[in-house]
């Protein structure tokens, strides 16, 4: 129900009269906010907001699978701060919600408070709303419980007359504006069932705003949301269709903009941009817009040593810290000790707050920390205070970092008084880190690691009087392994907020000691800036182990946009064109290629998705095959490759330094000429043995490319991979093609054509390659390739002439029985090397298993048989038992998972499992056995010539009937090391018992799945036992 139908009883004449006089009020609101946000051009903490980019990016999040279109899914898309709540480009109705998001000091509550004095004077969103209701979140997070009316009330409290009754009327005319989003305790999905639609009914504050953010509250009203990236993502299940959107930190011309409208003279602020491109960390940190403010308040109260001071930065540690040690330092008329006991009071008060969730702070407050208003220097208190609005005596800090930071200086000094005894040290740092760890994403945590950087220990006595604890490096290291070591929190811990972190202290040893731990770097964030790529730079430049890392790089900000080459698909480059590579601007992936560079640096294998390979992309990355001899694996999924970057790429697989063994292109884009850029790399590089194509489409012309380099003598590619990248009509001509390669190129051993139309036709053009005895193919996978039985024989053929094939796959082709009648003959009459056949699919009945039952029986090399989704039946599978039987049969793994088997076949595999000593691996998934079946299954589970070691029985129409004869095969069978139950009607008396014969010491089962959800406590209880005493079983 609406706002306004609750409503619908209000008297006429009242109506009336909010009516007549609500446009007053409009005006004398705006009116107020123009003169409360005016300062904002004004006042020296958020002068900087005039020159934030109002231009904001637009955050779509795509999965790799989501769009069937090749290359990077989108560029960048834009979108200014005013018109973030108007219709769409095809006119639909605008979004109810806008998430602003960025990190601290990004700029979200000066862009917001620009955005409401543009309001109030009328130039954005004219006529869109009517009122527009500002709560500061961080302000209201210390009370215990609010009513949405209540926010409404303070917001107009210095304004008279019915507003309430107003804005309840005309809800779809309020824009509610929560700024600094707290992160929620719990994720948003747990809170649902807390929302209330009551605007008068009080709740705790997280659910209260919770209720605004998933439209329980004020459903018709729009919301306009600023928050760190951790919030954000608490908030996702709450969001409705919301528009997310980033700020953007201060580009070049911004930063140079800013540094000259503070700084007495163009010429100093020219020295100071220059000093900060001289050093790269700094310039970096500073392009968000706070740092720069603090810069240049810092610059502003020194003399003229300003090259110094910049080039002794690089964290943000360093810059707080500063700013704080050189206002202290301008302290007079009182005593060093006296204005240490001040700072030290500041930091007391800013964890006590931040322990509250409290950032207005009353005269009494700051009192109680030491810190008396009347004594204490005025202009000293200014550099870290303001008054709040609407108090004359209640003071919050210029900027919420600042309580951050100064509560991180308060815990990494706290133990220097003897406050707690060394032996209870570490469970008090445990308290700290789990209140403020969040995943490392809490900013108090980063600062207490830049405090532990070497160099700065000096700063912080002389600033707060106090030494950093001796205990706080060790107990850091030992709570971030935990961290990483734990699943639970591994699984929530963003690898690029420990890697800020680790940047902040600026310790390589201690940072490869805790990368040393990770071995998968997973970086799949829509959104990362240009100072999460220096973090992860240096995190990754030198590790112990090898490194396996994912980056997504839908949106890298910061980086200079470089223009795309025109016509994306070039004709093919000369091959004497000449690369200037300097004339190349810097790409996206600069700090991370420079940090591949490094001879120390271990990652092994490296993915790019949503890459977009440029010029000056291809330029770097071809430069880290320069130095680095660790990097085997490449991968770029979903991207778009230029010819340009392509040429730059292959330039540096022709290294002789290079030493990558893989490449693989997953969902690409690249034209025919990168592909006869990339042929050129096999006649140079001896190191490259495995090339992968996945649904990445690829012309005719591009194919035939690629076999012209693989023809040469020099090539020593072993895996090709060319799975549904074959375009429609053109497999008769890949597949001639690709025939010579298999002739003249001896070290190809594994070929995938899978999800390509080859057809029957193409099948006999590779067949003429196959044959030929200088091929040396051992796989082949012709799975899903339109094939039938008239493929089959010409693969027979194949089979009986080859020396080396071992794996065939021709799964999810309508071969039929006559087919695999076909393929048979060739594998009785062929030389006896293969050892994986795979058949799953085949259109394939009861006929078809004698001629299987044949080979079983004769030929000693098959070792594994997948005949998955056939309809084989009982009678099939007793021919194939016939088979299994026999001494030669040297199979070892055979699945016949939904194979229309019913328990009739239970005494035919019993009988095969008494005989068999070679069958491990049996999957009789999907099958409707029952119990009577299982029971005589078991039967042969038993025998001690069955030594079988995994059971598939998921979805067989099991029930506790069968438990009794399932659990005595867990005692007697000393060789199963997993059994599949899931899918099953085993309830709480065949569950315990199956758990008591898991206990029993023959039991060797090391893996059992079984559903558990509808089990009661007894059972769950007896399951947790079991875990005690036999750790090392997973279920």
């Amino acid at each position: 129900m609406t706002s306004r139908k609750k409503r619908k009883d209000m008297e006429p004449a009242c109506t009336w009269s909010l009516l007549s006089r609500e446009k007053d009020y409009q005006e004398i609101y705006r009116k107020h906010l123009r003169e409360k946000y005016i300062k904002i051009g004004v006042d020296r903490c958020y002068h900087h907001g005039k020159y934030i980019e109002p231009r904001l990016l637009l955050i779509k999040e795509y999965g790799v699978s989501e769009e069937k279109l090749c290359g990077i899914p989108q560029q960048d898309h834009f979108i200014e701060m005013e018109h973030v709540f108007d219709p769409d480009e095809v006119g639909c109705s605008p979004s109810l919600t806008v998430v602003l998001q960025g990190g601290a000091g990004v700029g979200k509550t000066a862009l917001v408070h620009k955005f409401m004095f543009d309001w109030a004077t009328g130039v954005v969103t004219p006529g869109r709303f009517d009122y527009l209701i500002y709560v500061n979140c961080r302000e209201i997070g210390h009370s215990t419980s609010l009513s949405a009316a209540d926010l409404i009330t303070s917001a107009f409290k210095d304004r008279s007359g019915p507003i309430l009754d107003i804005l309840l009327e005309y809800p779809e005319k309020i824009l509610f504006i929560l700024d600094g989003f707290p992160e929620l305790q719990y994720p948003g999905c747990d809170q649902e069932k807390d929302l209330s639609p009551n605007p008068f009914e009080k709740k705790p504050v997280e659910t209260l705003l919770c209720s605004f953010v998933g439209k329980k509250l004020f459903p018709e009203s729009s919301l306009l949301i600023t928050a760190r990236l951790p919030a954000v993502k608490k908030l996702q299940s709450l969001l409705k269709q919301p528009i997310e959107a980033e700020i953007l930190w201060f580009r070049d011309t911004e930063k140079r903009a800013y540094f000259s409208s503070q700084l007495s003279s163009a010429d100093t602020a020219m020295e100071v941009f220059d000093g900060l491109q001289e050093n790269e960390d700094l310039d970096i940190v500073s392009s968000l817009p706070i740092v720069s403010w603090m810069l240049c308040s810092v610059l502003k109260s020194q003399g003229d040593d300003n090259m110094t001071t910049l080039r002794s930065l690089q964290t943000m540690t360093d810059v707080y810290l500063l700013y704080f040690s050189k206002y202290f330092e301008t302290l007079t008329g009182v005593s060093v000790w006296k204005g240490q006991s001040w700072m030290w009071g500041l930091c007391s008060l800013a964890a006590e707050g931040l322990q509250k969730r409290q950032v207005l702070f009353s005269v009494s407050d700051l009192r109680r920390h030491g810190i008396r208003v009347n004594e204490t220097n005025c202009a000293f208190l200014d550099q870290f205070f303001e008054k709040a609005e609407g108090g004359a005596d209640v003071y919050t800090f210029l900027h919420f970092s600042f309580q951050e930071f100064l509560t991180a200086v308060f815990y990494a000094l706290k133990n220097d008084s003897g406050w707690v005894f060394s032996d209870q040290m570490g469970e008090i740092w445990q308290e700290i880190f789990q209140q403020y760890g969040k995943g490392f994403s809490s900013l108090v945590i980063q600062f207490l690691f830049g405090l532990l950087r070497k160099g700065k220990q000096k700063a912080v006595e002389m600033t707060f009087g106090r030494k950093i604890s001796p205990g706080l490096q060790g107990e850091l290291q030992r709570w971030t392994e935990r961290e990483i070591k734990d699943k639970s929190s591994r699984l929530q811990t963003e690898a690029v907020d420990l890697f800020h972190c680790l940047y902040e202290m600026h310790e390589e040893e201690f940072a490869r000691r805790i990368i040393d731990h990770l071995q998968l770097v997973v970086l799949l964030q829509p959104t990362y800036t240009k100072m999460d790529m220096l973090a992860m730079s240096f995190c990754v430049q030198s590790s112990y182990s090898h490194l396996s890392v994912s980056l997504k790089c839908q949106h890298l900000l910061g980086f200079e946009k470089e223009q795309p080459a025109p016509g994306f698909m070039s004709p093919a480059l000369s091959s004497n064109e000449s690369f200037q590579m300097h004339n190349v601007p810097v790409s996206q992936l600069h700090l991370f290629c420079q940090a591949l560079r490094s001879s120390y640096c271990k990652i092994k294998d490296l993915k790019l998705i949503f890459c977009h390979l440029t010029a000056s992309c291809g330029r770097d990355l071809s430069s880290v095959f320069e130095t680095n001899q660790y990097l085997t694996e490449l991968e770029f999924v979903k991207s778009t490759l230029e010819d340009s970057g392509m040429k730059f790429l292959c330039e540096g697989l022709k290294r002789p330094s290079c030493t990558l063994q893989s490449l693989r292109l997953y969902r690409c884009l690249i034209s025919p000429a990168s592909c006869g850029v990339l042929s050129s790399i096999f006649s140079t590089n001896q190191w490259l043995t495995k090339l992968e194509f996945y649904e990445t489409k690829l012309e005719v012309t591009a194919l035939q490319l690629l076999c012209e380099g693989l023809n040469d003598l020099n090539c020593k590619l072993q895996k090709l991979k060319l799975c549904a990248s074959l375009s429609p009509g053109s497999s008769e001509a890949i597949c001639k093609s690709l025939a010579s390669v298999l002739i003249f190129n001896p070290y190809l051993m594994e070929l995938d054509l899978s999800e390509n139309p080859l057809g029957d036709k193409g099948v006999k053009y590779l067949c003429e390659g196959l044959r030929h005895s200088s091929c040396k193919v051992e796989k082949l996978d012709l799975s899903n390739c339109h094939l039938t039985d008239a493929s089959c024989v010409e693969l027979s053929s194949f089979l009986q002439v080859s020396q080396t094939l071992k794996e065939l796959f021709v799964f999810g082709n309508v071969l039929g029985d006559t087919g695999v009648h076909h393929l048979c003959e060739g594998l009785l009459h062929a030389k006896d090397t293969t050892e994986n056949l795979v058949l799953s699919e085949c259109s394939l009945s009861a006929a078809c298993c004698e001629p299987l039952a044949q080979v079983l029986s004769s030929t000693r090399s098959l070792t594994k048989l997948l005949l998955i989704n056939n309809k084989i039946g009982d009678l099939g599978l007793k021919l194939l038992c016939e088979g299994l039987k026999q001494p030669d049969c040297q199979l070892k793994d055979l699945s016949l998972w939904t194979c229309n088997l019913t328990g009739v076949c239970c005494q035919d595999l019993c009988d095969a499992l008494s005989t068999n000593e070679h069958l491990r691996d049996l999957d009789l998934s999907d099958n409707a056995l029952g119990d009577e079946g299982m029971q005589v299954l078991c039967e042969g589970l038993k025998h001690p010539c069955c030594k079988l070691q995994i059971l598939w029985l998921g979805e067989c129409h099991l029930t506790d009937t069968c438990s009794a004869a399932l659990a005595s095969v867990l005692n007697r069978n000393v060789r199963l090391t997993l059994l599949d139950l899931s899918g099953n009607y085993f309830n709480d008396l065949g569950v315990q018992m199956l758990f008591d014969a898991l206990s029993h010491p023959m039991c060797k089962l090391e893996t059992f799945y079984i559903d558990t959800d509808h089990l009661h406590e007894d059972t769950f209880r007896k399951m947790e036992a079991l875990k005690m005493t036999k750790p090392e079983l997973k279920w």
